[in-house]
Parts: structure tokens; sequence; C-alpha cells
């Protein structure tokens, strides 16, 4: 590791992205693997593989096959884990390639907290998150979910992408990466029992 490079601390992967990666795992791979055997002792009687029942089976066992390698590279059901480095903010996570978000690409950031100290967070204030969010995908911004949680998300927005992370700090992430970037607007948005409170950093 490079000495420029500096590990972020990040959340915990939530019980509930880890449940849904291990039912991924735990309802496909023994329907792959009964499908391969099925496939070869089709094979060993003679019956070839562009028999129709066999290229039902290979059709059947590649979709198995893509939900397997395509659904868990594409929802974030595995650790991410972050580092500054000197180049940019470097993102990694199973099954997925490594990505650097070059300082220079990030226009500003955005850290959306959930407070539930005084009880769950309001629907008006969860509203709010969501249309803030739905307002750049409509806007043409294309996003990148590399969180493991939903407590503490921060937006490292540029010119058409929006990133995703959850460090376990955002805050002090956001300082740290400030000083970094230059001058980076910082909006931080905490989500409450009673609403949401915003100001800027």
């Amino acid at each position: 590791m490079s000495s420029r490079e500096e590990p972020v601390p990040h959340a915990k992967l939530s019980n509930r992205r880890r449940m849904l990666g291990l039912m991924i795992y735990a309802i496909n791979f023994p329907l792959v693997l009964w499908k391969l055997s099925q496939l070869y002792s089709n094979w060993q009687q003679g019956i070839t593989l562009s028999s129709t029942d066999q290229l039902l089976d290979l059709i059947l066992l590649a979709s198995v096959l893509g939900i397997v390698v395509v659904l868990p590279n594409w929802t974030p059901v595995f650790t991410s884990k972050y580092w500054l480095t000197g180049e940019g903010v470097k993102i990694t996570r199973l099954l997925r390639k490594g990505l650097t978000i070059p300082y220079k690409a990030i226009a500003r950031a955005e850290i959306y907290i959930k407070n539930k100290k005084t009880g769950e967070v309001s629907k008006e204030a969860i509203k709010y998150a969501k249309d803030s969010a739905n307002t750049l995908r409509r806007s043409g911004f294309k996003f990148q979910d590399y969180t493991n949680d939903d407590d503490a998300i921060i937006l490292l927005i540029g010119e058409s992408k929006v990133f995703l992370l959850s460090p376990s700090y955002p805050k002090a992430f956001a300082q740290k990466l400030r000083k970094r970037v230059g001058q980076l607007p910082i909006k931080v948005v905490e989500l409450t029992s009673k609403g949401k409170r915003e100001r800027s950093m």
C-alpha cells in the first residue's frame, strides 16, 4: 500500500444486506450443482447437449449463474471499503472491480445521517432524502451504490455521477476529503423523528 493511502473506517454491513447476500447463494448454489449433475448424468447416458432437454437445462443454468454473479455485483450485499489516496477516493467491493474517484471529479458532497436518539426517523425526513436522490436522477446523474448501511451516507457528486459511500464517521471523512479536494461544498442533512435539519460544513 502506498504511503499516501489512508484507510477510511467504514460502517459495518447491515444485517439485512448480509442476509440478502446469504440467501442469494443459499437458494441458487444448490440449484446450480443439481443442474450440473443432471447435465453430466445425461451426457454420460449419451444425451447430447444439443437435445431439447439439455438445452433448456443449459439456459436455466446460465440464468441462475447470471443471478449469482451479476446480482451481488450490482447490489451492495458485500462490504465496501474506502481509502483516501494521492489520486482520489479508492473503493473496493467483492465481485466488483475496484475504482478510484479522482479528487478533481468531485464537485460537492452531501451527508445524510439518521439520528434515532429521539425515536424512529419521521416519514417526512425519509421522503426528503428520497426526493433529493430522485431529483439528481431526473437531472441525469447516474448512481453507484457502495454503501454498507443506510444510517449514515455521503454522496460524492460529480458532473454526471453520484457515488454513495457509508464511512463510519462521514463528517470527519468529508473534512479530510476537503483538504485534498480544495474548495468542496458540503451539505449535512440530519434526519430525525421531527423532520430534517440541514446545514453547511
